[in-house]
């Protein structure tokens, strides 16, 4: 049998519905990004239901999932590649790009409206978008693209170089956006991302209409960047279920002359100095990320894993066909999602 990775909806609903409600507080609306489920509509639909004011996501398949059920808005939340360009003129609403020239392809595919684009700034986590003192200059250019509408500019935190976000740095991008305010169709709007930016939005009163794009939190319930509680939510993992395919009590691994691992790398394992009983489960680093994976049987831990197994050190003998739990981290989850050797399932309501 096929790994498990379960969802719960519910989980989801709930988070999304706390954050939002206490966003729109300060006068900040939720976006839900859906990447680390590869757009699966059932969660989008949560979402939505729980407050979201849309969704967002970086990859095209997962973006025509989200369209095809008629969920939105959507924007996509990284610049289209060339051959991209007609697909995501027709399911997304917004793209987040810098280059005119893909503005301007949106344009001239966007099905009889005008496609809105965010233009990308780099404030200095150095992942995307033009540098603020370009802004200006680049945004006048979109703004006179035909069927293309500036909507305003995005900027994101915390995903490569690790920049933190922080009031003066939220500051910081409220001056771009006015230095460029007139050349938005409608009124400006800030776009910043990600879960990182909760714990900063306290005390923070936007200038302009502002959205916060998140996923983390919505999916566990925490921050990866500060590796903290976010307030209001209860930290809970997606589900990761193994079937054990042989176990067996083994001594310590004999003492000899050592080489690398199958994928010509420094042995990645954490194996016991004594007898123990060593389970092989039916998961592997295609499918999941191992330092991602917490055992949910007290007592047990990953000793280390192969491309297609993994290798459990259990306290106690399983029997061939046995499940084992996993709770996943960010990094496992992502990895798990796009798992074609992962069976994905949402379990909780549907609806409100």
């Amino acid at each position: 049998m096929n790994p498990t990775l379960t969802i719960d909806l519910d989980v989801v609903r709930d988070n999304a519905r706390v954050l939002s409600a206490w966003l729109r507080t300060a006068g900040i609306e939720l976006v839900g990004v859906t990447k680390a489920v590869d757009g699966e509509p059932a969660v989008g639909q949560a979402l939505l239901e729980a407050g979201c004011a849309g969704l967002a996501d970086s990859r095209l398949p997962a973006m025509t999932r989200l369209a095809a059920q008629a969920l939105a808005p959507l924007t996509f939340i990284r610049a289209p590649q060339p051959d991209e360009v007609e697909t995501v003129a027709q399911v997304a609403d917004r793209v987040l790009l810098s280059r005119p020239e893909i503005a301007r392809a949106l344009g001239e595919r966007a099905p009889g409206y005008p496609i809105e684009v965010l233009l990308t700034v780099d404030l200095g986590d150095r992942r995307e978008g033009v540098l603020p003192e370009h802004a200006a200059a680049v945004a006048a250019e979109l703004a006179g693209l035909p069927h293309v509408s500036l909507a305003g500019v995005a900027v994101n935190f915390a995903c490569l170089s690790g920049q933190l976000p922080s009031h003066e740095l939220f500051a910081r991008a409220e001056e771009v956006l006015a230095a460029l305010a007139g050349s938005c169709a409608a009124e400006p709007l800030l776009s910043i991302g990600g879960t990182c930016c909760l714990r900063y939005v306290e005390g923070y009163r936007p200038r302009f209409r502002t959205e916060l794009r998140c996923g983390v939190a919505l999916f566990h319930g925490w921050d990866i960047v500060s590796a903290s509680a976010i307030k209001g939510l209860e930290p809970r993992d997606p589900v990761l279920t193994a079937t054990v395919l042989e176990c067996y009590r083994k001594p310590p691994a004999p003492v000899g002359l050592l080489g690398r691992d199958a994928f010509g790398r420094e042995p990645d394992v954490r194996l016991p100095q004594e007898d123990a009983w060593y389970a092989l489960l039916s998961v592997g680093r295609r499918d999941c990320e191992p330092h991602g994976m917490r055992p949910l049987m007290e007592g047990a831990w990953i000793g280390g894993m192969t491309s297609d197994v993994a290798i459990l050190v259990v306290p106690e003998p399983l029997a061939t066909g046995d499940e084992v739990s996993f709770a996943v981290d960010y990094e496992a989850l992502v990895r798990a999602v796009t798992s074609p050797f992962v069976t994905k399932r949402c379990v909780g309501a549907t609806t409100t």
